[in-house]
């Protein structure tokens, strides 16, 4: 009967195994074990290749025979995996230099995008080199973004922490061209700029200045103004943003439940009050040394302004700038990225509308009290990449087209809060060991609750015999 069995168990061990692997060999599933995931692509890659509906080639030009060609090709295979449509490539220019040379290759690693008769060329093989190309390709065209210079503001060529360079690739990546824009001299704003940036600067702009940034804004362009508080600038960017229904307080935001390891400087932003597409995907802002933005005057028609992010509860504005609450300051919520449209109906111009002769003029502004977000050093921290993407998106009114917001994987830790503190506190202080003590407590309640009344473990062991099968002894006579 046990030999029986054994063979029985046998058997049903072989017909789990036989059907587990013709599952797996029917199954394309895998997983990524490599350092960081850097096989896996992002969800922003994902929607760039459910957006490719022709046939698309992407071809990598470097040495296949070693670990670089075997990693690219494991790369580019999941493109082709997740879109039939896209073929993929990879050539070493030694054996094939006929195909090097069609192609104009000038150097190795080079990454060839063709799509509906356009190319896009990349210099390496990466998923944001190759993300960025098929964006690229799939629009056909790039957006302008002319970044003011001239009163302090940080540079796109500068690889410091304080630099903007990260911010710079970031931009090129979503098919964006970055030029600087200099009013200083002749006060007028180029009209080919898609959106004119103001970051972090020093000194005020003039007030020529102001006026040809208003005049452009007021003709259907879009601005992008990060400020800093007093403590870092004496810029008033007041007379640029008031006609559009925000203006800052220079005074700095404090969140002493969210601030970064102690840093009352530091403050992790985790609320969105608004479904805005600007902060569609964002987990959360890390900004530093920010300022308060403040209420908007009596709604105007066609003008809406919305709050994009606040501090909590227990944030507040520092008014009296003594670095903790007191009754001077404003108590929170408090904006620190606000967004502006203002639409009108013009009768006369470009871009009518078909049947009226009409066109539909529309002003963009965003304003954050805070430039520091998109400096090198904290720009990779939480969601600011996707956050600066989405403004740049939405300020060019291409809020449905697809971004490219993936950096290079590497690990990042999460800021300690007093918020998040308290919560591990709560948790391996007082919630798991509340859990055990609380399983052990129900144990011994079932225990009691089946144990027969008024006897003791060992009188029911005399009862039962001592084989605990039948009557004793005393219990029979």
């Amino acid at each position: 009967m046990r030999a029986r069995r054994s063979l029985l168990g046998g058997v049903l061990v072989a017909v789990a195994a036989i059907g587990v692997n013709v599952v797996a060999a029917r199954s394309n599933a895998q997983m990524d074990l490599s350092e960081n995931r850097r096989f896996s692509l992002t969800s922003d890659t994902r929607n760039l290749l459910a957006a490719v509906r022709s046939p698309m080639r992407i071809t990598a030009f470097l040495y296949d025979k070693g670990a670089a060609g075997r990693d690219a090709q494991f790369l580019l295979d999941r493109y082709h995996e997740l879109n039939d449509r896209v073929e993929v490539r990879v050539i070493d220019p030694d054996e094939r230099p006929s195909e090097a040379r069609r192609y104009d290759i000038k150097g190795y690693s080079t990454v060839v995008v063709e799509y509906e008769g356009r190319r896009v060329d990349v210099p390496e093989v990466s998923e944001v080199q190759v993300s960025s190309a098929i964006l690229r390709a799939e629009l056909g065209t790039t957006k302008t973004l002319c970044s003011l210079v001239g009163h302090g503001e940080a540079t796109f060529d500068d690889e410091s922490k304080q630099g903007l360079s990260q911010l710079a690739d970031l931009l090129r990546n979503n098919a964006y061209v970055l030029r600087p824009l200099d009013l200083t001299s002749r006060a007028v704003v180029d009209p080919k700029c898609d959106a004119v940036l103001e970051i972090g600067p020093t000194v005020s702009p003039k007030a020529s200045e102001i006026k040809a940034l208003n005049d452009y804004a007021r003709a259907g362009g879009h601005l992008l103004v990060l400020g800093n508080s007093a403590l870092d600038t004496d810029a008033d960017l007041n007379p640029l943003l008031e006609p559009w229904g925000i203006s800052i307080s220079q005074a700095v935001v404090l969140d002493p439940q969210r601030s970064v390891q102690g840093d009352p400087f530091g403050v992790v932003i985790q609320s969105f009050p608004t479904a805005h597409p600007i902060v569609q995907g964002v987990p959360s802002v890390q900004l530093s040394v920010t300022t308060g933005l403040l209420g908007q005057d009596a709604p105007l028609l066609g003008r809406t302004v919305s709050a994009l992010a606040t501090t909590g509860d227990a944030g507040y504005l520092d008014a009296d700038g003594n670095v903790r609450e007191s009754a001077g300051d404003i108590h929170g919520p408090i904006p620190v990225a606000e967004a502006s449209d203002v639409s009108r109906v013009e009768n006369s111009g470009e871009n009518r509308v078909p049947g009226n002769g009409a066109r539909i003029v529309r002003t963009r502004v965003v304003a954050v009290g805070n430039s520091h977000f998109v400096e090198n050093e904290l720009l990779d921290d939480l969601g600011n990449r996707r956050f600066i993407v989405n403004a740049m998106s939405w300020l060019t009114e291409a809020e449905q087209l697809l971004t490219v917001s993936t950096s290079p994987p590497k690990p990042h830790d999460l800021p300690w809060t007093d918020e998040r503190q308290r919560l591990v506190i709560a948790v391996a202080v007082v919630g798991m060991p509340g859990v055990a003590i609380g399983l052990g407590l129900l144990q011994w309640l079932v225990g009691r609750r089946t144990r027969p009344s008024g006897t003791t473990p060992s009188q029911r062991r005399r009862r039962s015999g001592p084989s605990g099968s039948g009557p004793s002894a005393e219990t029979a006579a």
